[in-house]
């Protein structure tokens, strides 16, 4: 596959895919060609199949926090930015006020799309989706974050208002200082060399 296979399968544009891959949010090609990135379709899609070594933080919404009560879960529609292509080992959420709660990642689920998910979809999981469509009076393909917590941390700047990337160093310091500054993509996931 090459950027623009990969980048209509996942829903993005072509060089978005290519620069997720470069910083490790997404498979690394398995060979160029002609200086280009190109992906074994197998390889694409295992990467989806599995968590990797990061973690996201989302804003909290009250929305949020009732599904998060309710089924132990956060959803994202895969219209989302990045934040729906993401299979991290931690979730944290942005609570108003500025503090956050931190979950470890069990399983990712999607609904609706050609990615997979960490795990097969369950009819639950789909439900859960319908009735969230019906609030909205509209559909989305989904992915499905399943969390346990882990902890907390009291203060987050910037206020988060999008998905965004982070190491899982960051947040573990983080639970353990209190504070968490999100840095720039650019600073948390540098292109590899």
């Amino acid at each position: 596959m090459n950027r623009a296979d990969f980048g209509g399968l996942a829903k993005r544009e072509p060089k978005s895919v290519a620069k997720m891959a470069s910083r490790g949010l997404l498979a690394e090609p398995t060979h160029q060609h002609q200086g280009k990135p190109i992906w074994e379709k197998s390889v694409a899609m295992n990467w989806f199949r599995a968590l990797h070594d990061h973690a996201v933080v989302v804003p909290g919404n009250e929305l949020a926090f009732s599904e998060l009560r309710d089924h132990g879960i956060y959803m994202c529609p895969a219209t989302s930015n990045h934040l729906s292509l993401a299979r991290p080992r931690l979730l944290v959420m942005y609570t108003p006020g500025g503090g956050g709660r931190v979950f470890e990642v069990t399983a990712v689920e999607t609904v609706k799309q050609e990615l997979p998910g960490t795990r097969a979809t369950t009819p639950e999981t789909v439900e859960i989706t319908r009735a969230r469509e019906s609030e909205d009076q509209t559909t989305y393909p989904w992915t499905v974050f399943f969390l346990s917590e882990a902890g907390t941390i009291e203060m987050i700047t910037p206020v988060i208002q999008q998905g965004r990337y982070l190491t899982i160093h960051d947040v573990q310091q983080a639970m353990e200082s209190g504070k968490l500054l999100v840095p720039p993509l650019d600073n948390a996931f540098p292109v590899r060399q």
